[in-house]
């Protein structure tokens, strides 16, 4: 099987344990396939696949040239893709950031820099905390109450998958904000 890769901020331990602690108000346990670990939690810029390892160097240096400052983000809640009594992802959300926003374009022109994209799709930043549907149940998470929770973002990482352990997710290369 190919190693594939994707680009994502790594959520803050206490604040990714807050939110795995808070999933258990909820029923995902039983109404989806998937609820990542609390390492492996992240914000999802840009999914790249399978890239053989001299184009994945050749994206590392691209995106060490990008000149970002570090921005804070702020959780907003919970909310899903998908029907909403049987939604295919159930996440928490991000508020608006702009800078995140301006961040995730400048990754996807050094990326298209380097290779072909052609699936670009609407930026909706979001914390998976379930996927995969998998019930005749519907979902409950009215009591599903996540304070906002704020933290900086200073790094973006490359990650490379590895379905066959937990955490799921390894930061393979660190994208550092520039230093003011």
């Amino acid at each position: 099987m190919k190693q594939h890769y994707f680009i994502g901020i790594k959520i803050p331990e206490p604040i990714a344990n807050e939110i795995v602690n808070e999933r258990e108000n909820t029923n995902v346990h039983e109404t989806h396939k998937i609820l990542p670990v609390a390492d492996d939690l992240h914000i999802t810029l840009f999914y790249l696949g399978h890239v053989e390892q001299n184009v994945l160097a050749s994206i590392v240096q691209r995106l060490q040239d990008i000149q970002w400052e570090a921005f804070e983000l702020t959780t907003s809640g919970l909310s899903h893709f998908g029907n909403e009594q049987t939604p295919r992802v159930v996440f928490t959300g991000v508020e608006n950031s702009n800078p995140l926003v301006v961040l995730q374009q400048e990754i996807v022109q050094r990326l298209s820099q380097v290779i072909e994209i052609t699936n670009v799709t609407s930026f909706i930043p979001h914390i998976t905390i379930a996927k995969k549907w998998s019930s005749k149940n519907e979902l409950h998470a009215k009591d599903f109450h996540l304070r906002k929770m704020r933290f900086e973002v200073s790094h973006f990482s490359i990650f490379q998958i590895n379905n066959n352990r937990s955490p799921h997710y390894e930061e393979i290369e660190y994208i550092q904000s520039r230093r003011g």
